[in-house]
């Protein structure tokens, strides 16, 4: 028969082999959360400035609307932005459509999801884009 002693030893050694077996699943969980959540805040911001550029080159022209979009995505950086503007009809019209897209590149933050995700799934780093569309007000 097993004294109370010995069985309480083995209890402690079976929770410590259970913590070591479950801490870094559940870190590596709650790291992929909060990633995801930064790629969601990114992908947001580059779809809104997306919407304020198309609505700048509507009322205006390339330049402002260029401008308002570095301005929208200025709380995730504006390096390595891509903005393209094109119109329907290859030129500035009332009336025609006025497209925006915005692209950016991103790299995973946590470097333990970093090489997982690089290694296994993109061996290039993900690009996010928005894209809006709206009719030219003034020429």
């Amino acid at each position: 028969m097993m004294s109370i002693t010995r069985y309480c030893k083995q209890k402690r050694g079976q929770v410590s082999l259970q913590t070591a077996v479950v801490l870094p699943v559940l870190v590596l969980f709650l790291l992929s959360l909060f990633e995801f959540g930064q790629v969601m805040n990114q992908y947001l911001v580059i779809t809104a400035a997306a919407r304020v550029g198309a609505r700048s080159a509507a009322v205006s022209d390339d330049f402002a609307a260029r401008a308002a979009v570095n301005q929208a995505v200025a709380s995730i950086g504006n390096n390595d932005l891509l903005v393209s503007i094109g119109y329907a009809n290859g030129k500035r019209a009332q009336g025609e459509s006025v497209t925006v897209t915005v692209s950016k590149p991103i790299t995973v933050i946590t470097p333990v999801l970093r090489d997982i995700i690089n290694q296994a799934f993109m061996p290039e780093p993900l690009t996010l884009s928005g894209q809006s569309v709206m009719r030219v007000e003034v020429p």
